[in-house]
């Protein structure tokens, strides 16, 4: 085997496992965000309770909803403060302190660099012929 031989190989094995496995993950990285609804941003304050620290906040129809202030982002809060919290539309009753931005954005990074290296192991393998 020589140098030209190995790196031919190298490429298909690049190519399989770059698309196989980066197209999926990529997917399912579009799904988290995309197939689990869209979250409306709001303003919460945080009250005091009987049963400790709770967030309260109206949604689009002027309901008042609350939820336990356990999160880390509401953890160190007095009762008075502001936070900004994210709950759905059809389902305003339950709430996150934290943006829902970045769910799923591990699986498409890491989807979108194993297609890229998937694509550049497939044009290295189509040069690698002509060689």
């Amino acid at each position: 085997m020589d140098l030209h031989d190995i790196v031919s190989m190298l490429s298909e094995i690049f190519t399989i496992v770059g698309l196989l496995v980066g197209i999926p993950l990529y997917i399912a990285g579009l799904s988290m965000r995309g197939f689990g609804g869209r979250w409306v941003e709001t303003d919460g304050v945080i009250a005091e309770t009987q049963q400790g620290p709770v967030i309260r906040w109206f949604d689009a129809t002027g309901e008042v909803h609350e939820a336990l202030a356990d999160s880390h982002e509401s953890v160190a809060l007095v009762p008075g403060d502001d936070i900004t919290v994210w709950f759905r539309s059809h389902a305003p009753a339950r709430c996150r302190t934290h943006s829902p931005d970045h769910d799923g954005k591990a699986l498409r990074l890491t989807g979108l660099i194993l297609i890229g290296i998937g694509a550049g192991s497939t044009i290295l393998g189509i040069v690698l012929l002509f060689v």
